[in-house]
């Protein structure tokens, strides 16, 4: 093999990785983000036990359809997905698919990768179906003031 091939071949290689972690990325951040639209004021409202800073608060309750989720930010920048299956109970799950580590966007009761087009049980973060072979994480959260907070209640 010549050396002037395979340099066309690292070149080719090389242009086709970056081509490709932007085509990823560009289709996590297309501006279809729709979290919470809480204010500062509010997301530093006291956790269930009234101390302030016991949990981040992710969203109000009705933000969060009954049967359906919202994906909206945590603690560090970390996107979550809520879901409330039914009237008052809520989860929340990571938002970060299992696969290729894409944002999932809420889907009704599922959460869609757009990357790849894994889909996920909003409720239990199980996979509906692949290419993700792994759930998404659970995080525990609770209620507390009419807000979805982040840790045990």
């Amino acid at each position: 093999m010549s050396s002037e091939r395979a340099t066309s071949r690292r070149r080719l290689l090389a242009t086709g990785g970056a081509c490709a972690g932007a085509v990823a990325l560009s289709g996590c951040a297309d501006g279809s983000y729709s979290g919470s639209s809480l204010t500062e004021e509010e997301s530093a409202a006291p956790s269930a036990s009234g101390k302030p800073g016991e949990g981040t608060v992710l969203a109000r309750v009705d933000e969060v359809p009954v049967g359906g989720a919202l994906v909206t930010e945590g603690p560090d920048d970390e996107r979550i997905a809520l879901a409330q299956p039914s009237e008052g109970e809520f989860t929340a799950h990571s938002a970060v698919c299992t696969h290729m580590g894409c944002t999932v966007r809420a889907d009704g009761n599922r959460l869609r990768c757009p990357c790849h087009n894994s889909v996920f049980e909003s409720a239990t973060g199980e996979v509906v179906s692949g290419p993700a072979r792994t759930p998404l994480p659970g995080i525990a959260v609770h209620v507390a003031e009419e807000r979805i907070v982040t840790g045990e209640g």
